[in-house]
């Protein structure tokens, strides 16, 4: 081969490089890898996400958007000089897209480096200066220099409901709920939560208390336990423990959950095994299980609910759903229908606000009509 051929060849290879590495993942299947990663992280699993995102970028290694992602889930997994590296080549892509700077930034001060931060913060201030992050990332520099170290996953979140119920046997009335919570990821995989419902039925009011940790066993393990109690309870449980697993298997989620509560006269048992499907191309998911309950008199019930969810492409989550089962209130079992449907939007990296609205209809008790309006800040 002349010398003229080899470099012909040679320079065929490296343009053809990226041509190649392209066709390994069509439109469609790198959607839905942006699609299943921005699913994972939704709902805490940075593992999965990453596993997920560094299969997108084997293939195409200069997409800016999945080495954002990417780049963004090894921060939130605490794995900063990764996270770093990847984002600081993905600026170099796309030196112009400010969020690929935002979350470069974050990466920074979660890291504890705060003066490169802020350098990522004045260039987005120089092209950009109405820019919605920049409040969000320098309110975390200052809780960092305050002695407030920065935290990848925390917040705390509030929630405020009222229904309109129709007893069969006594006058309408009003009821309401509010619901103040906090959580915060205390190891890499690890989650707590804490929560504190307060229903107020006119006639009783019931505290709950609940306090949960999830775990990440591994990138397609995951598990939960959790704990209530009631003080002085009315019609809540005096106390449950519950728990649940869920393992991927390919685009199909296997879920499994039991729980077991005490309302003083009576116990109950629950266990309801389920399965989650995800539709990638359609940024959505469905979600159906049965529901199986031993009653106060020890016999089997069951029941099943059925979810949808879906995100936008502005990244709002859309849900509703329906659901028949047995369910126990003061100590009494009775069927529950129910229909509900709401929307989680993403005002910003830390506001989220939540809506929604449901109908549920208690055999031979009561009818209710409610709507809920929540807000979650992650700080």
């Amino acid at each position: 081969m002349s010398r003229r051929t080899a470099e012909a060849s040679i320079a065929f290879l490296l343009c053809a490089a990226p041509v190649a590495a392209f066709a390994q993942l069509a439109p469609a299947d790198r959607e839905a890898a942006i699609a299943d990663a921005r699913a994972a992280v939704a709902r805490g699993d940075h593992a999965a996400a990453i596993a997920r995102l560094e299969g997108a970028r084997a293939a195409l290694p200069n997409d800016p958007e999945i080495l954002r992602l990417l780049g963004s889930a090894y921060a939130y997994a605490q794995r900063y000089p990764e996270a770093i590296a990847t984002l600081r080549q993905t600026r170099a892509l796309a030196p112009e897209d400010l969020d690929i700077r935002a979350a470069l930034a974050r990466a920074y001060l979660w890291s504890g480096d705060r003066e490169a931060a802020r350098g990522e913060l004045a260039e987005i201030e120089a092209r950009d200066p109405a820019n919605a992050e920049l409040a969000a990332i320098r309110s975390q520099i200052a809780r960092a220099e305050g002695g407030q170290p920065a935290r990848p996953r925390r917040g705390v979140f509030a929630n405020q409901g009222v229904a309109r119920v129709s007893l069969d046997n006594g006058p309408d009335r009003t009821w309401w709920s509010t619901t103040l919570g906090a959580f915060a990821q205390v190891a890499s995989g690890t989650n707590l939560s804490f929560e504190g419902e307060r229903e107020d039925r006119g006639t009783a009011v019931d505290t709950h208390l609940l306090a949960r940790i999830d775990q990440q066993f591994s990138p397609g393990w995951r598990g939960y336990v959790a704990a209530t109690v009631t003080p002085k309870a009315d019609f809540r449980e005096k106390w449950s423990i519950r728990g649940g697993l869920e393992a991927d298997v390919g685009r199909v989620m296997l879920l499994a959950d039991a729980r077991h509560a005490d309302y003083g006269t009576t116990q109950v048992t629950a266990v309801e095994p389920g399965v989650r499907v995800a539709v990638p191309a359609l940024r959505s998911s469905a979600t159906l299980r049965m529901i199986n309950l031993w009653d106060e008199q020890g016999d089997h019930r069951s029941g099943w609910s059925a979810r949808i969810d879906t995100e936008t492409r502005g990244g709002t989550l859309l849900f509703g759903g329906a659901a028949s089962y047995p369910d126990t209130e003061a100590g009494i079992t009775r069927r529950v229908r129910s229909v509900f449907l709401g929307a989680a939007v993403p005002v910003s990296d830390v506001v989220t606000i939540r809506a929604a609205g449901e109908y549920e209809r208690r055999v031979d008790s009561y009818t209710r009509k409610g709507i809920s309006l929540g807000l979650q800040l992650r700080l």
